[in-house]
């Protein structure tokens, strides 16, 4: 199974994790180490984490890294819930 985030603004993908590497290469620690940010729910690539304050207002930040990796974690169990609701009905969970 692999993993990637999309950018809220963007579109643009990180780069897809392979969870069965997990031990190896912890997704949340590259995807902050790399630049992305979080705002909420919301990722953002490093490009538009540059552009933030132009967009929305220098007294609006960003979350920052560790809120960044809470969420990564946060979409790796729902994905892997989904896959397991999957396996068990044969049906993508809504």
């Amino acid at each position: 199974m692999t993993f990637e985030i999309r950018c809220s603004c963007c579109g643009h993908r990180s780069r897809k994790f392979s969870l069965e590497n997990f031990w190896k290469t912890d997704p949340a620690e590259q995807i902050a180490k790399h630049g992305w940010d979080s705002f909420g729910d919301a990722f953002y690539c490093p490009k538009c984490v540059k552009t933030w304050a132009s967009r929305n207002g220098k007294n609006k930040k960003l979350w920052g890294k560790d809120h960044t990796k809470q969420r990564v974690y946060q979409v790796i169990i729902g994905d892997l819930l989904d896959h397991i609701e999957y396996m068990r009905t044969g049906e993508w969970p809504m």
